[in-house]
């Protein structure tokens, strides 16, 4: 019993020791600032601060610029030192948990930020580091190459690099923090640009699985201590090597059990989670987190990944439990009604005409183009899914955006669209070209197929590539819809 004791009295402590961390992480940064030559730039209203994350993930603060040209932000950075973006103005800074820093940008003189606060020298250091010259960002090159030559190319432009990292510090003397901060910004932009060439071999179908063993070189990088934002654009292109490596060699897809068998044991493997849990997020699919729930929490445990995860995730839960909200705003914006918006947000007519024709119907629109084979892909999907529902109860409409109409054309004869209760218009004879894109910029969907699900009250209920007519939660969902 005094030993069971002992063992709870020390688990104890520990959890105190743990929880008291995480508060010193989430103490609040402070970063104020002030825009001067405002005129030269009159449009500019707001500033953007981001905290990087995985895609879909980051985190965006926007605050207005005061008429006396000042802003300000106070956030929690959850890592012992992070570094965030001060879009377009500072896209290097190095914060820690209770910094107060004050940047003061000149709309004359955009490239030179003035930085100070408490980690003001270590922001100025590292400023004149990524833009002074001695720094110039990933190695892209040598895609055509073979290994061999690509290899070599990049250890000397590495070498190159630490050249003038070696000139920097020497001519500077900025201390030991930044010291780390620009060799491992260098060794992230190594493997990165290494990675990059190892994705594009494997999308080519070429076997580049040697790749692999290069995860336990990245253990250093990933530490937690410091949290960089090229670390996710490096666990991104990671993430995307092992994808099109594993479909060439399994012919299936790469799910969350394969990453977390490749990544096991390896610093990186938290962030390599995280991207297959988002895009199903994106997709507005909920389900692939709870069931992955227990294993995701084994492995993701930095509050500043799960943060933004779970915001993630409660946003979305909340959006297909009451649409209502969203569904409003990607219909008319921040306007009042719809006779406002329609002077506000003219681009968005064709979309209220869709509505007002097709009043009382469930609506699936599919959002498409000729030359895109993912969305040729659903073409039969389609079909097989207009078979399942009355058209008096289920409209179908199919939006070819993007290639010649004359090859659009091609496709509807293709796949015998046309006369199967399915309306098949071309993007033009709907809207016009500009308008098209601002619709589709505004729904922020950047890449095809995309999909719309709307209920007989005209309210968005869904929407996204994961609501294709070959995936079976489709079917559940429009079935809802009919009860």
């Amino acid at each position: 019993m005094k030993h069971l004791c002992l063992l709870f009295a020390f688990l104890s402590i520990l959890s105190c020791r743990a929880q008291e961390d995480n508060e010193d992480l989430a103490k609040e940064v402070i970063i104020s600032g002030r825009v001067l030559n405002r005129e030269v730039y009159p449009k500019e209203k707001e500033v953007k601060l981001v905290l990087p994350c995985m895609p879909y993930l980051e985190t965006i603060y926007t605050s207005p610029i005061a008429d006396d040209g000042t802003f300000s932000f106070r956030f929690s950075p959850y890592a012992s030192t992070r570094e965030v973006v001060l879009r377009n103005y500072a896209e290097h800074l190095y914060v820690h948990p209770g910094d107060s820093l004050h940047v003061e940008i000149d709309f004359s003189d955009l490239l030179n930020p003035r930085i100070t606060g408490t980690s003001g020298t270590l922001n100025q250091y590292m400023a004149l580091f990524t833009t002074g010259g001695y720094y110039r960002g990933p190695y892209l090159g040598g895609n055509n190459a073979t290994f061999e030559e690509f290899e070599k190319e990049l250890k000397e432009e590495y070498a190159s690099r630490q050249e003038r990292r070696t000139d920097f510090l020497k001519e500077h003397s900025p201390g030991a923090e930044v010291e780390k901060y620009t060799a491992d910004l260098l060794s992230i932009d190594y493997y990165y640009s290494l990675f990059n060439y190892a994705m594009s071999q494997a999308a080519n179908g070429k076997d580049v699985s040697q790749y692999k063993a290069l995860l336990s070189e990245l253990d250093p990088l990933f530490s937690e201590q410091t949290v960089y934002a090229s670390q996710f654009s490096l666990a991104d292109i990671v993430q995307r090597f092992l994808y099109f490596d594993h479909i060439r060699r399994e012919k299936r897809d790469f799910e969350f059990k394969d990453i977390v068998e490749v990544g096991k044991n390896r610093a990186i493997l938290p962030y390599l989670s995280l991207y297959p849990i988002a895009k199903t997020l994106y997709d507005n699919d909920t389900t692939y987190l709870a069931d992955n729930r227990v294993l995701l929490d084994s492995i993701v445990k930095a509050p500043y990944l799960r943060k933004p995860l779970l915001e993630f995730y409660q946003d979305k839960a909340s959006f297909l439990k009451s649409p209502e909200k969203v569904s409003y705003y990607m219909l008319y914006g921040n306007n009042a009604d719809e006779a406002t918006a329609q002077k506000e947000m003219p681009f968005m007519i064709p979309v209220y005409n869709l509505l007002e024709k097709y009043a009382g119907k469930v609506i699936y629109v599919d959002f498409w183009g000729v030359i895109c084979p993912p969305c040729l892909a659903e073409m039969e999907p389609l079909k097989e899914l207009r078979k399942r529902y009355s058209p008096d109860d289920v409209v179908m409409v199919s939006i070819c955006g993007s290639g010649e109409r004359e090859a659009y054309q091609k496709i509807l004869e293709r796949f015998s669209l046309e006369g199967k209760n399915i309306e098949c218009i071309y993007s033009e004879d709907w809207a016009t070209a500009d308008d098209y894109h601002r619709i589709m910029r505004h729904w922020d969907m950047n890449s095809i197929p995309q999909f719309l699900l709307i209920n007989r009250d005209g309210i968005i209920v869904d929407y996204g590539s994961g609501l294709r007519p070959s995936y079976p939660k489709t079917v559940a969902k429009i079935d809802a819809l009919l009860k």
